[in-house]
C-alpha cells in the first residue's frame, strides 16, 4: 500500500490419517511465508511504526503502521498516522486519515472536528501566504479574491469549538477527570487561536493599500499580525493530544473487574478464546471451543449437550459456572445450568470469550462459584456482514447471516441461522418394541433456529442507549441427573431482551428478560408406565434482572490511582413447571425475589502494585441471612510485562427451584408403586473457599506463559442423597403418602435433596503457553493437574471411589495462516481416566443405591483447512471432528463418532 492513501486498510486410534495429515501441515509450514496471531502480528507492527515516528522516520513508521491496520483494523492507527503526518507538515494527508477515523464514531468526535478545523485553517494560511508572494515584486496584480480561497475558520466553527469544550468541562466536573479538563483546556486554547486569527484577517480586509498599513498601536503591519496569528493557529493545531498507544492491539479483559483491564492486572486467572480461535476451529456449537482451555472440565454427551464447570465438581447438568452474552446471564435458574446449544448467537459474531477460572461471587453473586464463561459480541454495527453455509456428513446442516451497519450515530446488527446434526448414537433403536422414541426423528441429536437484532443509539459523546432482542428454538438430547439417563427436549425456546444506558460519567444501567419453555421426555418412553415421570412440560420460566452500576477513577497523589465501581442489583424469578410444588402450598408456579449490593476498590500504586478489594451482599429468599462473598487480591508487577498474584475470596451456589420445590413420582420396576422425588426448601447454599497463586509472563512478542496454582475448600455440596422408605405408620399420618388415583400407583419412598456431609479439598494447578516463532504461525499448550480429597471422617454415602474430575489435562494445538490465503488449525486434547460414582435402581432393598462406572483416558483431535480469497471476502473451509477415536465422555453418554463438514463464508 502506498504511504498516504487511507483503506484497505471408533475404540482404536486409527494413527495413519492424523500423522499423515500433520505431516503435511509440517511441509506446508516450511515452505511457506508464515503469518502469526493476528492482534500478536499487528501490535508488532504497531510498536514498530511508533518507534519509527518517534525517530522521525514517518514514512516508514506510517508504513509499519498500515500493515498494522491491514492485520487488523483499529481506529487508534488512523488517528496516530493523522497526527504524524501533521507534525510533519503534511496536512491534507493528516485530513484524510482524520476523516476516516470519525467514520469509527469515536468518543472525542469534537476535539478531533476541532483538529481538522484548524488544519484547514492552517492549509489556508498556507495557501494565503504563497498567493501574497508576488505582492512585494507585482503589486498590482494582488487582489482580495486571493483571500477568499483561503478562507478562515468561520464564527460558527469556533463557536462550535467553545460549546464541546464547556460540554467536555461539564463532564470532567461529574467524573472529576483530569484527562478531560485537559481536552477542554486544548479545544478552548485552540477556538481563541482561531478568532485571534479571524479577526486578523477581517483587519487585513480592510486595508487600501498592498503594501503595508498600520495595524496597531505600536505600528506593526498586517502582515506581521497576519503573520503571528497564523504562527499561533498553527501552534495550536500542532496540539493534537496524546498519540493513541496504550490498549492498543493489547489484551483486553472485562469479566475479571467488571472495567476493561490488562490479563496482567486482572485478579482471577483469565483466559482469551479469541475470534481468530473460533473461526480456525471450524466447530459449530458455541461451548465446545472451552476444551482448549487449561483447568476447564468440559463433558459432551450429545452432540448439543455441553456441560462445561471449571476446577473440579464435573457432572451432568453443570451448575457452578455462570456463562453471560455481554455480561447478561443466560443461566436456567430452575434447573441450575445453561443449554449451550440454545444460545442466540454465530461462532461468527463472537469478538472474543473470556474465561475467568476462581470464585466470582464478589460480583456477580449466586452462582458465580467456580467461575464464569463471557461470551463477547463483536461491537454493534463494526465488522463486516456475512452469509455462511455448511454440509456434513451424519445429518450436519448449517446456514448463519449477520447484517451490521452504523448510520450517522446509529448502529445496528440484524442476524438470523439454523443448523442441526444427527445423534452420535441413538439409545433407542428402530427394532426395540418394548419403548418408542420421545422425539418425533429419532435420528436427530440437535437442531436449532435463531434470529437476533440489537441496535445502538449513541446521543452524546459517551452516552449511549442499546437495546436488542434474541430467541433461539430448537431440539437437543441431553444427560438428566440422579437416576435419570438420556432426556430430549421438543419445542424449547429461548429468549432475551435486554435494554441499557451508559453514560460518560461512569453511571450505567441495564435490564433484561429472560423467558424459557420446553416439552420434554426420557428419551425413550415405556408405554403403560409412569407417565409424569416419563415426560413434563416447563410452561415457562421467566427472569427479570435490573442493575444500576457507577464506576469512577482519579489519582489521589502522583503516582496513587484508585478506581471504584459500585451497584445495587434486583433479579425477580418465576417458573412454572410440571415437576415443582411448593411442599407446604402444592401450588405449582414459583416465584422468587433476589436483591444485591456490590462495591470494589482498586487502588494502583506507581503502576507496580495493584491491590483489589471486591465484596458483594446478596439477599435470597429461601436463606436466613444474606450471603457475603469478598474477595481480595494483590498483583505485583516485577516488570511491566510481568505479574504475580495472589488471591483470596469465597462464593456460594444458591439451592436451584428444582432443588428447592421438586416433586415428581419416579418409576419403579413394578407397575403401581412409585418413589417420590422430592426438593427441599431448607438447604443451605454451597460454599466454597479459595486461594490461588498465579503467575504471567508477556515480556516478548513471540512468547507467553501463565502458571497457577489453588487450593480450594468446599463445603455443604447438594445432592439427591437422602433416601427414604415409608413405614406404615407414615401412610396413617401424612396425607400426602397415599394411593394416588392420577398415578395409579403406591409411594413407598422419596429420594430428597440434601446437604453432603463430608467437606472437600480441591489441590490443583495450570501451566500454559503461547508461542508466536514467525509471523503467521500461532502455537499453544497447557497442562492441568486437579485432585479432589474428603476432609475428616464424615461419610460419603457410598461415593469413597468417586474421581469423576481427570488428574491430569493436557491441551495442544497450532494455528497457521499464510499471506496467500491458506488456513491451517489443529487442536489436540487429552484426559486421564475417570471414576463415576452415580446413582441407579436398587432392586433388592428398593430405593437407590450408587454404583461405579469407570471411564477410560480419551484424547480428541480436530483439524481445519480453509482457504481465503478475495481480500477474504470469500472463505472455504472443511472440519474434521474427534478424528482420532470413538470414545465416551461420561458412562451414560453417547459414543462420539468421528465427522467432517464443508463450509462458504461470504464476508461484505
Amino acid at each position: 500500500m502506498k504511504s498516504g492513501q487511507p483503506g484497505g486498510i471408533r475404540e482404536r486410534w486409527g494413527w495413519a490419517r492424523p500423522v499423515a495429515a500433520l505431516g503435511c501441515v509440517a511441509v506446508l509450514l516450511t515452505s511457506a511465508p508464515l503469518r502469526a496471531d493476528v492482534r500478536t502480528e499487528a501490535r508488532r507492527h504497531f510498536r514498530a511504526g511508533m518507534a519509527l515516528i518517534a525517530e522521525g522516520n514517518v514514512d516508514e513508521g506510517v508504513a509499519e503502521l498500515q500493515e498494522a491496520f491491514e492485520i487488523l483494523p483499529h481506529p487508534n492507527v488512523l488517528y496516530n498516522i493523522g497526527r504524524a503526518y501533521a507534525e510533519s507538515g503534511r496536512y491534507e494527508e493528516s485530513i484524510q486519515y482524520f476523516e476516516t477515523y470519525l467514520e469509527s464514531d469515536p468518543p472525542d468526535r469534537a476535539e478531533v472536528n476541532g483538529y481538522l478545523t484548524a488544519l484547514r485553517a492552517r492549509i489556508a494560511a498556507v495557501q494565503a501566504r504563497e498567493s501574497e508572494e508576488p505582492e512585494t515584486t507585482e503589486p498590482e496584480v494582488v487582489e482580495a479574491p486571493a483571500v477568499e480561497t483561503a478562507p478562515v475558520a468561520s464564527e460558527e466553527e469556533i463557536a462550535a469549538l467553545e460549546d464541546s469544550a464547556t460540554q467536555i468541562e461539564a463532564l470532567a466536573e461529574s467524573a472529576q477527570s483530569d484527562a478531560l479538563r485537559d481536552r477542554a483546556d486544548r479545544l478552548r486554547a485552540l477556538a481563541a487561536a482561531l478568532r485571534e486569527r479571524r479577526i486578523a484577517a477581517q483587519t487585513s480586509e480592510t486595508t487600501e493599500t498592498t503594501e503595508t498599513t498600520e495595524a496597531t498601536a505600536e505600528g506593526e503591519t498586517v502582515a506581521d499580525a497576519a503573520s503571528e496569528g497564523e504562527a499561533a493557529a498553527e501552534a495550536e493545531a500542532l496540539e493534537l493530544g496524546e498519540q493513541r498507544e496504550g490498549d492498543t492491539y493489547e489484551e483486553q479483559v472485562v469479566s475479571s473487574s467488571r472495567a476493561a483491564q490488562n490479563p496482567l492486572d486482572a485478579p482471577n486467572s483469565t483466559t482469551i478464546i479469541t475470534a481468530q480461535d473460533l473461526r480456525l476451529s471450524g466447530l459449530q456449537v458455541m461451548g465446545e471451543s472451552l476444551r482448549r482451555v487449561a483447568g476447564v472440565e468440559f463433558m459432551m454427551t450429545s452432540p448439543g449437550d455441553v456441560q462445561v464447570s471449571i476446577r473440579g465438581l464435573n457432572q451432568r447438568l453443570s451448575n457452578r459456572a455462570i456463562v453471560l452474552i455481554d455480561g447478561r446471564s443466560v443461566y436456567l435458574d430452575f434447573l441450575g445450568t445453561t443449554l449451550w446449544d440454545l444460545i442466540p448467537i454465530s461462532m461468527e459474531d463472537v469478538e472474543r470469550i473470556e474465561v475467568i477460572r476462581g470464585p466470582a461471587s464478589a460480583l456477580y453473586g449466586a452462582d458465580a462459584f467456580t467461575g464464569i464463561v463471557n461470551i463477547i459480541t463483536r461491537p454493534i454495527g463494526e465488522g463486516r456482514s456475512f452469509i455462511s453455509a455448511g454440509v456434513g456428513d451424519h445429518g450436519q446442516y448449517r446456514v448463519a447471516t449477520t447484517v451490521t451497519q452504523r448510520v450517522d450515530r446509529l448502529r445496528f446488527r440484524l442476524g438470523g441461522g439454523w443448523s442441526e446434526s444427527d445423534q452420535y448414537s441413538r439409545f433407542v433403536g428402530p427394532n426395540r418394541v418394548d419403548v418408542t422414541p420421545f422425539a418425533d426423528d429419532a435420528e436427530v441429536g440437535r437442531r436449532r433456529l435463531y434470529f437476533r437484532g440489537d441496535a445502538q443509539l449513541r446521543i452524546a459523546d459517551g452516552y449511549s442507549i442499546t437495546a436488542g432482542s434474541a430467541v433461539a428454538s430448537g431440539d437437543r438430547a441431553f444427560q438428566g441427573l440422579s437416576r435419570l439417563r438420556e432426556l430430549f427436549l421438543t419445542d424449547a425456546i429461548f429468549t432475551q431482551t435486554y435494554l441499557q444506558a451508559q453514560t460518560a460519567f461512569g453511571l450505567s444501567a441495564r435490564a433484561f428478560w429472560n423467558h424459557f419453555t420446553t416439552d420434554y421426555g426420557l428419551v425413550g418412553v415405556r408405554e403403560g408406565g409412569l407417565d409424569n415421570a416419563q415426560r413434563g412440560r416447563v410452561n415457562r420460566q421467566d427472569i427479570i434482572d435490573v442493575e444500576l452500576v457507577y464506576s469512577t477513577e482519579f489519582d489521589i497523589v502522583d503516582g496513587l490511582n484508585n478506581a471504584i465501581i459500585g451497584g445495587v442489583g434486583y433479579r425477580f424469578k418465576e417458573v412454572d413447571w410440571d415437576w415443582l410444588r411448593d411442599p407446604v402450598t402444592g401450588i405449582q408456579t414459583q416465584t422468587q425475589n433476589h436483591f444485591n449490593v456490590f462495591l470494589q476498590d482498586t487502588l494502583r500504586i506507581d503502576e507496580v502494585l495493584q491491590i483489589v478489594l471486591s465484596a458483594r451482599l446478596d439477599q435470597h429468599p429461601l436463606l436466613s441471612e444474606p450471603q457475603i462473598s469478598p474477595r481480595g487480591s494483590v498483583v505485583v508487577h516485577p516488570t511491566p510485562k510481568q505479574s504475580i498474584r495472589l488471591t483470596a475470596g469465597t462464593a456460594f451456589r444458591s439451592p436451584t427451584f428444582l432443588e428447592s420445590y421438586l416433586f415428581v413420582p419416579n418409576a419403579t420396576p413394578l407397575r403401581g408403586v412409585t418413589a417420590f422425588g422430592l426438593g427441599n426448601p431448607t438447604l443451605n447454599p454451597e460454599r466454597i473457599v479459595s486461594v490461588e497463586l498465579g503467575y504471567m509472563l508477556q515480556e516478548s512478542e513471540y512468547f507467553a506463559l501463565e502458571l497457577n496454582g489453588y487450593y480450594n475448600l468446599v463445603f455443604d455440596q447438594i445432592l439427591l442423597s437422602r433416601n427414604t422408605a415409608f413405614r406404615l405408620y407414615d401412610f396413617r399420618n401424612d396425607p400426602r403418602i397415599a394411593y394416588d388415583p392420577d398415578l395409579a400407583a403406591f409411594p413407598l419412598g422419596q429420594l430428597q435433596f440434601d446437604n453432603e456431609e463430608a467437606d472437600f479439598q480441591q489441590l490443583g494447578g495450570e501451566i500454559g503457553v503461547r508461542v508466536y516463532p514467525v509471523d503467521g504461525l500461532d502455537m499453544y499448550a497447557n497442562y492441568a493437574i486437579h485432585e479432589t480429597t474428603p476432609l475428616g471422617e464424615q461419610a460419603l454415602a457410598g461415593r469413597e471411589l468417586d474421581s469423576r474430575t481427570s488428574a491430569h489435562k493436557v491441551n495442544a494445538g497450532v494455528q497457521y495462516r499464510s499471506p496467500f490465503g491458506l488456513d491451517l488449525a489443529v487442536d489436540f486434547h487429552f484426559v486421564s481416566d475417570q471414576v463415576w460414582v452415580e446413582q441407579v435402581l436398587d432392586t433388592e432393598r428398593g430405593g437407590t443405591a450408587f454404583e461405579t462406572f469407570s471411564l477410560p483416558s480419551y484424547a480428541v483431535l480436530n483439524a481445519r483447512i480453509g482457504y481465503r480469497l478475495f481480500d477474504d471476502q470469500l472463505e472455504l473451509a472443511v472440519t474434521g471432528t474427534n478424528l482420532l477415536m470413538a470414545h465416551r465422555e461420561h458412562p451414560f453418554g453417547q459414543r462420539m463418532d468421528r465427522r467432517f463438514m464443508g463450509h462458504v463464508t461470504f464476508r461484505y
